[in-house]
């Protein structure tokens, strides 16, 4: 576990180091945040509730939604391709290291820091313009919620290493990763809740694992479904993260073979 906390501490003090893209993305982030809290502060000047949500569930969504797009979607997945075409990656195969714990560590330091910006963001802005945040009643929803963040994560890093993988069979994978990304923020609830689509259409997001990165964690924090509905939705987030697993090694077993044949 040594090495891996170092991998993280090392990438947690290169990502701070590079101040003019951190700087340039929090502030991308911060507009986007001022943009949706302000077209649904809108929405709802003359609404008393819009798709299930008052106002201080919806706003607060907006807030949270903010959040947990930082810590869910942040990552350093997208090199794993460049590493694979580079011939990086047989460096790493070298090393006594299994770069999937490898690219986790990398990822989370990743995390933790737009995290932590997105929390103090948060906190300002909520001061600033006065919002009243919905806080969870009860002390367990907080349990639940932490449980549902952490398997978001590892879901989505599952999800980032599959795509990531797709270097091994081709240099041009930038553009799929991009709208795979894409549509997997505008599913996972990302934009707007999903409460605002059509019914057919949100019976058949619920089928994707998608829902589970964002949707569902931000309806336990606002105390919005029952014990069994919670229990089901991290039942799901598990068998979904026990297909991943599975996919990711599949896929990567794979690829190392055609790995190994193109370099041989």
């Amino acid at each position: 576990m040594k090495k891996y906390w170092f991998v993280y501490s090392l990438y947690w003090q290169e990502g701070l180091s590079r101040r003019a893209s951190f700087f340039m993305e929090r502030f991308r982030s911060l507009v986007v945040l001022l943009s949706f809290y302000y077209l649904w502060s809108a929405l709802l000047t003359h609404r008393t509730s819009f798709a299930g949500y008052d106002r201080s569930q919806m706003i607060t969504y907006v807030l949270g939604m903010n959040i947990l797009r930082s810590l869910v979607f942040a990552g350093k997945s997208d090199e794993i391709a460049w590493e694979i075409n580079r011939g990086v990656l047989s460096g790493y195969l070298l090393k006594p290291v299994n770069f999937m714990a490898y690219a986790f560590s990398r990822d989370l330091s990743e995390k933790s820091i737009n995290l932590l910006s997105a929390l103090i963001e948060v906190c300002v802005l909520s001061k600033v313009l006065g919002i009243a945040i919905a806080w969870p009643h009860r002390w367990d929803t907080w349990v639940w919620f932490i449980m549902a963040m952490a398997g978001a994560v590892v879901m989505n890093f599952l999800l980032s290493f599959i795509v990531g993988c797709w270097g091994f069979w081709t240099a041009e994978s930038g553009g799929p990763r991009f709208c795979l990304e894409l549509l997997l923020e505008f599913s996972a609830g990302a934009f707007f809740p999903l409460s605002v689509l059509s019914r057919p259409l949100q019976a058949f997001l619920q089928k994707l694992p998608s829902p589970y990165l964002v949707f569902f964690p931000l309806n336990i924090f606002l105390e919005k479904l029952n014990p069994t509905q919670i229990t089901y939705g991290i039942m799901t987030q598990f068998l979904w993260i026990l297909v991943l697993a599975g996919g990711t090694r599949l896929v990567w077993m794979r690829g190392l073979n055609a790995y190994a044949a193109q370099g041989s």
